[in-house]
């Protein structure tokens, strides 16, 4: 198995068949409350916002305003924070297994055991890398959500910065492409590229 010092993905190869994993396969961001604003950290503060935020109406409600509970109501939200992003916004991990016995490549996401599709070896022509300039769409939204996120205590990693992808594709020999790895290091995209490359005598 290889895999790089930061675990952004593994390679494992097992004869014939290599089986290429990683979280890092989404080009575009999007949301459903404001478009380009989107972000797994800020969604997972807001969960734990709105959690904490009932939580603190019901003991009110039964126990009355006191000290105990704004202590009780904040350790929630801290601790909600990082639970809802392990376990309710966590990553979903892509892999793609390239399996040269049955000459057939299959793309999968992990944790709903679902293949996203399957096509030949053989209608793989190549392999290209793709340079794309994350461009910051929505300002105002980006101002909004820090503003929100500082007024919490919260620091989204990242967040509002302008930033280039490199993205891994296979290329079919109908010329459409198939995204398999996208990143902000190119030194990881190329060293991925290289080892499918020699894999694949493409």
């Amino acid at each position: 198995m290889i895999a790089d010092k930061s675990s952004k993905y593994n390679i494992e190869k097992k004869g014939d068949s290599l089986i290429f994993s990683t979280e890092k396969y989404q080009v575009e961001n999007s949301s459903v409350l404001h478009s380009g604003i989107f972000n797994k950290e800020f969604a997972s503060m807001l969960s734990s916002a709105a959690f904490a935020g009932a939580l603190y109406v019901i003991l009110v409600m039964n126990y009355g305003n006191s000290g105990p509970i704004y202590l009780v109501t904040a350790i929630l939200f801290l601790a909600g924070f990082p639970l809802f992003r392990k376990f309710i916004f966590r990553e979903r991990k892509m892999e793609t297994l390239f399996d040269l016995s049955s000459g057939i490549v299959k793309i999968a996401l992990k944790g709903r055991d679902k293949i996203k599709e399957s096509f030949p070896v053989k209608d793989i022509s190549g392999m290209v890398i793709e340079k794309k300039m994350e461009k910051i769409v929505n300002r105002d939204g980006m101002a909004f959500v820090e503003k929100i996120s500082l007024q919490h205590g919260a620091v989204i990693p990242g967040f509002g910065e302008e930033k280039i992808l490199y993205i891994l594709k296979l290329r079919l020999v109908d010329n459409t492409d198939r995204i398999i790895f996208a990143d902000s290091s190119m030194d990881d995209v190329m060293a991925v590229h290289g080892e499918l490359k020699e894999f694949l005598k493409i």
